[in-house]
Protein backbone atom coordinates (compact mmCIF):
# COMPACT_ATOMS: atom_id res chain seq x y z
CA UNK A 1 0.00 0.00 0.00
CA UNK A 2 1.58 3.26 -1.15
CA UNK A 3 0.98 6.43 0.84
CA UNK A 4 1.69 10.12 0.32
CA UNK A 5 2.28 12.46 3.29
CA UNK A 6 1.00 16.01 2.84
CA UNK A 7 1.72 18.65 5.50
CA UNK A 8 3.31 22.10 5.37
CA UNK A 9 5.20 21.42 8.61
CA UNK A 10 8.40 19.44 8.17
CA UNK A 11 8.35 18.16 11.75
CA UNK A 12 4.79 16.90 11.34
CA UNK A 13 5.78 14.92 8.24
CA UNK A 14 8.84 13.53 10.01
CA UNK A 15 6.76 12.46 13.01
CA UNK A 16 4.18 10.70 10.85
CA UNK A 17 6.88 9.09 8.73
CA UNK A 18 8.61 7.84 11.87
CA UNK A 19 5.45 6.18 13.19
CA UNK A 20 4.66 4.56 9.86
CA UNK A 21 8.20 3.32 9.25
CA UNK A 22 8.62 1.90 12.75
CA UNK A 23 5.16 0.48 13.49
CA UNK A 24 3.82 -0.18 9.98
CA UNK A 25 6.89 -1.18 7.89
CA UNK A 26 4.66 -2.84 5.30
CA UNK A 27 3.40 0.60 4.28
CA UNK A 28 5.35 2.11 1.37
CA UNK A 29 5.87 5.86 1.88
CA UNK A 30 5.98 6.86 -1.77
CA UNK A 31 6.61 10.56 -1.15
CA UNK A 32 5.86 13.80 0.68
CA UNK A 33 4.40 17.18 -0.22
CA UNK A 34 4.45 20.50 1.62
CA UNK A 35 1.37 22.06 0.01
CA UNK A 36 -1.64 21.18 -2.11
CA UNK A 37 -0.20 21.96 -5.60
CA UNK A 38 2.77 19.72 -4.87
CA UNK A 39 0.42 17.05 -3.53
CA UNK A 40 -1.61 17.11 -6.76
CA UNK A 41 1.56 16.66 -8.82
CA UNK A 42 2.79 13.83 -6.59
CA UNK A 43 -0.56 12.03 -6.74
CA UNK A 44 -0.49 12.06 -10.54
CA UNK A 45 3.14 10.95 -10.52
CA UNK A 46 3.13 8.34 -7.73
CA UNK A 47 -0.46 7.05 -7.80
CA UNK A 48 -0.68 6.49 -4.02
CA UNK A 49 -3.38 4.34 -2.47
CA UNK A 50 -3.71 6.61 0.56
CA UNK A 51 -3.03 10.31 1.19
CA UNK A 52 -2.36 11.44 4.76
CA UNK A 53 -3.53 15.03 4.39
CA UNK A 54 -3.22 18.13 6.58
CA UNK A 55 -6.03 20.69 6.30
CA UNK A 56 -4.69 24.15 7.15
CA UNK A 57 -1.83 24.83 4.75
CA UNK A 58 -0.66 27.99 2.94
CA UNK A 59 -2.49 28.73 -0.28
CA UNK A 60 -5.06 25.95 -0.30
CA UNK A 61 -6.92 23.93 2.30
CA UNK A 62 -6.50 20.19 2.25
CA UNK A 63 -10.27 19.99 1.93
CA UNK A 64 -9.89 21.33 -1.61
CA UNK A 65 -7.77 18.42 -2.84
CA UNK A 66 -10.57 16.55 -4.63
CA UNK A 67 -11.42 19.71 -6.61
CA UNK A 68 -8.20 19.22 -8.60
CA UNK A 69 -9.25 15.80 -9.94
CA UNK A 70 -11.97 14.42 -12.15
CA UNK A 71 -14.13 11.84 -10.41
CA UNK A 72 -12.59 8.97 -12.39
CA UNK A 73 -9.09 10.08 -11.31
CA UNK A 74 -9.76 9.71 -7.59
CA UNK A 75 -8.50 6.21 -6.90
CA UNK A 76 -6.82 7.24 -3.65
CA UNK A 77 -8.28 7.34 -0.14
CA UNK A 78 -7.83 10.27 2.24
CA UNK A 79 -6.94 10.21 5.93
CA UNK A 80 -6.96 13.73 7.34
CA UNK A 81 -4.31 14.60 9.91
CA UNK A 82 -4.86 17.97 11.57
CA UNK A 83 -4.69 19.95 14.79
CA UNK A 84 -8.20 21.31 14.32
CA UNK A 85 -11.39 19.42 15.18
CA UNK A 86 -13.85 21.81 13.55
CA UNK A 87 -13.34 20.48 10.02
CA UNK A 88 -14.43 16.91 10.77
CA UNK A 89 -17.88 17.21 9.21
CA UNK A 90 -16.49 18.67 5.97
CA UNK A 91 -13.84 15.97 5.88
CA UNK A 92 -16.34 13.14 6.03
CA UNK A 93 -18.53 14.88 3.46
CA UNK A 94 -15.79 14.21 0.92
CA UNK A 95 -15.63 10.56 2.02
CA UNK A 96 -12.48 10.70 4.13
CA UNK A 97 -11.54 7.37 5.66
CA UNK A 98 -10.66 8.95 9.00
CA UNK A 99 -9.95 12.25 10.73
CA UNK A 100 -6.94 12.12 13.05
CA UNK A 101 -6.09 14.88 15.51
CA UNK A 102 -2.47 15.80 16.19
CA UNK A 103 -0.36 14.71 17.96
CA UNK A 104 -0.79 11.45 16.13
CA UNK A 105 -0.45 8.10 17.91
CA UNK A 106 0.18 4.74 16.34
CA UNK A 107 -3.14 3.43 17.69
CA UNK A 108 -5.01 6.08 15.70
CA UNK A 109 -3.21 5.17 12.51
CA UNK A 110 -3.79 1.47 13.09
CA UNK A 111 -7.53 2.00 13.46
CA UNK A 112 -7.64 4.22 10.37
CA UNK A 113 -5.85 1.62 8.27
CA UNK A 114 -8.21 -1.08 9.49
CA UNK A 115 -11.14 1.03 8.27
CA UNK A 116 -9.45 1.35 4.92
CA UNK A 117 -8.98 -2.37 4.46
CA UNK A 118 -10.77 -4.84 6.73
CA UNK A 119 -8.24 -7.51 5.80
CA UNK A 120 -5.21 -5.26 6.36
CA UNK A 121 -4.02 -7.21 9.41
CA UNK A 122 -4.08 -10.47 7.49
CA UNK A 123 -2.26 -8.84 4.57
CA UNK A 124 0.42 -7.45 6.87
CA UNK A 125 0.92 -10.77 8.63
CA UNK A 126 1.25 -12.54 5.28
CA UNK A 127 3.73 -9.93 4.07
CA UNK A 128 5.78 -10.27 7.25
CA UNK A 129 5.98 -14.02 6.67
CA UNK A 130 7.12 -13.42 3.11
CA UNK A 131 9.76 -10.93 4.24
CA UNK A 132 11.08 -13.46 6.73
CA UNK A 133 12.14 -15.68 3.84
CA UNK A 134 14.49 -13.70 1.61
CA UNK A 135 16.78 -16.53 0.55
CA UNK A 136 15.04 -16.98 -2.83
CA UNK A 137 14.33 -13.29 -3.54
CA UNK A 138 16.30 -11.50 -6.24
CA UNK A 139 16.70 -7.96 -7.48
CA UNK A 140 17.38 -6.98 -11.09
CA UNK A 141 20.24 -4.50 -11.50
CA UNK A 142 20.56 -2.48 -14.70
CA UNK A 143 24.24 -2.54 -15.64
CA UNK A 144 25.91 -1.09 -18.72
CA UNK A 145 25.77 -4.43 -20.55
CA UNK A 146 22.29 -5.54 -19.46
CA UNK A 147 20.40 -6.85 -16.45
CA UNK A 148 22.06 -8.79 -13.65
CA UNK A 149 19.91 -10.72 -11.18
CA UNK A 150 21.31 -10.78 -7.65
CA UNK A 151 20.09 -12.67 -4.60
CA UNK A 152 19.17 -10.28 -1.79
CA UNK A 153 21.11 -12.37 0.70
CA UNK A 154 24.26 -11.83 -1.38
CA UNK A 155 24.16 -8.05 -0.91
CA UNK A 156 26.30 -6.65 1.90
CA UNK A 157 25.59 -2.94 1.54
CA UNK A 158 24.85 -0.14 -0.93
CA UNK A 159 26.74 3.15 -1.03
CA UNK A 160 25.59 6.42 -2.62
CA UNK A 161 27.83 8.23 -5.09
CA UNK A 162 25.86 11.15 -6.51
CA UNK A 163 23.56 9.81 -9.20
CA UNK A 164 25.19 6.39 -8.93
CA UNK A 165 24.95 3.58 -6.38
CA UNK A 166 27.72 1.10 -5.64
CA UNK A 167 26.46 -2.34 -4.54
CA UNK A 168 28.87 -4.63 -2.70
CA UNK A 169 28.35 -8.41 -2.67
CA UNK A 170 29.51 -11.16 -0.35
CA UNK A 171 31.84 -12.59 -3.00
CA UNK A 172 33.75 -9.29 -3.16
CA UNK A 173 32.11 -7.93 -6.31
CA UNK A 174 31.36 -4.22 -6.59
CA UNK A 175 28.53 -3.34 -8.95
CA UNK A 176 27.74 0.21 -10.05
CA UNK A 177 24.28 1.21 -11.25
CA UNK A 178 23.08 4.54 -12.61
CA UNK A 179 20.39 5.03 -9.99
CA UNK A 180 20.37 7.06 -6.81
CA UNK A 181 20.41 5.27 -3.48
CA UNK A 182 16.85 6.47 -2.91
CA UNK A 183 15.68 4.01 -5.56
CA UNK A 184 16.84 1.13 -3.36
CA UNK A 185 15.03 2.08 -0.16
CA UNK A 186 12.44 -0.49 -1.26
CA UNK A 187 14.93 -3.12 -0.04
CA UNK A 188 13.76 -2.22 3.47
CA UNK A 189 10.47 -3.91 2.57
CA UNK A 190 11.78 -6.72 0.40
CA UNK A 191 14.51 -7.91 2.74
CA UNK A 192 16.31 -7.29 6.00
CA UNK A 193 17.90 -4.02 4.96
CA UNK A 194 17.95 -0.55 6.50
CA UNK A 195 19.07 2.87 5.35
CA UNK A 196 21.10 3.83 8.42
CA UNK A 197 22.56 6.96 6.81
CA UNK A 198 21.77 9.13 3.78
CA UNK A 199 24.82 7.61 2.07
CA UNK A 200 24.34 3.90 2.68
CA UNK A 201 21.93 1.01 3.08
CA UNK A 202 23.14 -2.10 4.89
CA UNK A 203 22.07 -5.73 5.11
CA UNK A 204 21.29 -6.04 8.83
CA UNK A 205 22.21 -9.72 8.85
CA UNK A 206 25.73 -8.81 7.69
CA UNK A 207 26.46 -6.47 10.60
CA UNK A 208 29.27 -7.81 12.79
CA UNK A 209 29.39 -5.10 15.48
CA UNK A 210 27.82 -1.81 16.48
CA UNK A 211 30.25 0.64 18.07
CA UNK A 212 29.35 3.67 20.20
CA UNK A 213 32.31 5.74 19.04
CA UNK A 214 31.84 8.82 16.84
CA UNK A 215 28.09 8.83 17.44
CA UNK A 216 27.54 5.24 16.34
CA UNK A 217 29.22 2.97 13.77
CA UNK A 218 28.26 -0.38 12.28
CA UNK A 219 31.03 -2.80 11.37
CA UNK A 220 30.07 -5.13 8.52
CA UNK A 221 31.21 -8.72 8.21
CA UNK A 222 33.86 -7.69 5.67
CA UNK A 223 35.29 -5.08 8.06
CA UNK A 224 33.76 -2.05 6.33
CA UNK A 225 32.53 0.62 8.77
CA UNK A 226 29.58 2.98 8.32
CA UNK A 227 28.28 5.86 10.44
CA UNK A 228 24.72 5.77 11.79
CA UNK A 229 22.58 8.90 11.41
CA UNK A 230 21.25 10.34 14.65
CA UNK A 231 17.63 9.76 13.63
CA UNK A 232 18.33 6.10 12.79
CA UNK A 233 20.17 5.00 15.93
CA UNK A 234 17.16 4.19 18.07
CA UNK A 235 15.32 2.49 15.22
CA UNK A 236 18.34 0.30 14.49
CA UNK A 237 18.84 -0.68 18.12
CA UNK A 238 15.14 -1.38 18.58
CA UNK A 239 15.14 -3.74 15.61
CA UNK A 240 17.90 -5.74 17.20
CA UNK A 241 16.41 -5.57 20.71
CA UNK A 242 13.03 -6.78 19.51
CA UNK A 243 14.62 -9.39 17.24
CA UNK A 244 12.96 -7.98 14.12
CA UNK A 245 15.71 -9.27 11.86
Amino acid sequence: MKVLLVDDETNARLALRGILEFHFPEIDIAGEAKDLPEAVRKIHQLQPDVVFLDIEMPGYSGLELVNFFESDQISFKIIFVTAYSEYALQAFEISAIDYLLKPIRKEQIGRALEKLTPTLKLQMEALRENLDDTAHKRIALQLSDGLLFVQLNDILYLVADGSYTHIYLRDGQKLTVTKKLLEYEKLEQWGKFMRIHRSHIVNLEMINRILKQDGGIVVMCDGKQFSISNDKKQVLMTRFDQNKL
